[in-house]
């Protein structure tokens, strides 16, 4: 790992902007994945420490165990996919629009994503005011405070991105559960289908502002198999007619693919009308659903259980008891506690994946098989397991 940057240069860029850090060396890189910079937009799926930094809530060990060794404002217990496709481009690990604390390395990106956002914009009952519309203002106000930083000089010049960065660099997506998922609980299935083309049109408009700013590079995920996460088994699956033969909510998985079906085909519009632009739809949902189905192939014991949470088998996850907190339930005082070894689990903490399944995610993803347009015949390496 490199060292930090002259003190007196991160209080400079501290006043100016927000703040960054480093990840470790990758293995290997690929000429096909050189870009200056990567923006990212999502939510928890990709949160590397944007709704910590905003001040919502805290996250206690054993989150960030694995790898950072305690909390790192990621939902996991380590690494997300998004820190994965950034080892494997040779670039440091995203930083959080909003973090304010940490050695300022905003040159080769930043990441706006923040759990429990939306892509619709956030009412007064939502888990986050940060809606996709809304990180969407934050990147033109960090463009325009770039922009007026390097007309200064180049006192911040090594600190951030140059202005052809906005045009050759990575727009990344990970956003769309949170509008699904969420609904469920006062929903009907049918009801919640019908959002969709809504849902899609606002993520639509975003996607153009963007492009009229100059992005031309898109990398769009779609939604994994949201009836295969602990929290709505635990909620939705109590009725057993109601999960699919991985024991997933069967409706859940019906909408999440329904959503994809239609990101795919936006995905394909906006390519005949985004002139000059990529865009790289990626189909998560196979790969996960791929994992939860087929996990002792790849390695893992237990695909729908928790690893940390309260409850024991089959689940472990108790809504009452998030993980690393302590409740008490019928006059005791119990712990959400993790499990031994996450390498064996597939999910994290009910909502979440552990860090190994988001290793093998991103290597799935790196073969180039899961996207449209495919790119396997670009891809000559694949990423290799650090745990």
């Amino acid at each position: 790992m490199r060292g930090p940057p002259h003190a007196a240069a991160v209080l400079l860029v501290a006043a100016a902007l927000c703040l960054g850090g480093r990840a470790e060396e990758p293995e290997a890189s690929s000429p096909e994945f050189n870009y200056p910079a990567v923006f990212n937009f999502g939510d928890s799926n990709s949160d590397t420490g944007g709704r910590i930094a905003a001040g919502f809530e805290s996250i206690a060990p054993p989150y960030g165990s694995t790898f950072f060794g305690s909390p790192s404002g990621r939902f996991c217990d380590g690494r997300l996919i998004i820190d994965f496709l950034m080892d494997a481009m040779d670039m440091p690990f995203l930083n959080a629009y909003l973090d304010s604390v940490g050695a300022p390395n905003l040159r080769a990106g930043v990441n706006f994503a923040q759990a429990g956002c939306s892509i619709t914009p956030a009412t007064a009952t939502s888990v986050s005011p940060f809606s996709f519309g809304l990180q969407i203002k934050q990147f033109f106000a960090f463009k325009d405070k770039v922009t007026k930083l390097l007309s200064k000089g180049d006192t911040y010049r090594r600190y951030i991105p140059q202005s052809d960065y906005f045009s050759q660099g990575l727009y990344t997506f990970d956003i769309g559960q949170n509008d699904l998922a969420g609904e469920f609980y006062w929903k009907t299935e049918d009801q919640v289908a019908a959002s969709i083309p809504t849902i899609l049109l606002e993520f639509e408009t975003g996607l153009k502002k963007l492009y009229e700013q100059g992005a031309r590079k898109f990398w769009i995920h779609n939604t994994g198999p949201l009836g295969c996460l602990p929290q709505n088994v635990a909620f939705f699956g109590k009725d057993r007619s109601q999960l699919d033969e991985l024991r997933c909510v069967a409706k859940h998985n019906r909408v999440a693919k329904l959503f994809n079906l239609q990101l795919h085909a936006l995905c394909t519009k906006l390519r005949g009308g985004f002139a000059g632009a990529s865009i790289t739809y990626v189909d998560i949902y196979t790969i996960k659903y791929s994992l939860i189905a087929n996990y002792s192939r790849y390695g893992f014991e237990n695909p729908i259980q928790a690893c940390c949470g309260y409850g024991g088998p089959p689940l472990n996850y108790d809504s009452r008891v998030p993980c690393g907190q302590t409740a008490s339930l019928n006059g005791n005082l119990v712990t959400a506690k993790g499990c031994k070894d996450s390498t064996e689990f597939v999910n994290w903490d009910g909502i979440h994946y552990t860090e190994a399944a988001n290793f093998h995610i991103a290597s799935q993803i790196l073969t180039g098989r899961y996207s449209d347009p495919p790119f396997a015949d670009k891809m000559p390496f694949l990423i290799k397991p650090k745990f």
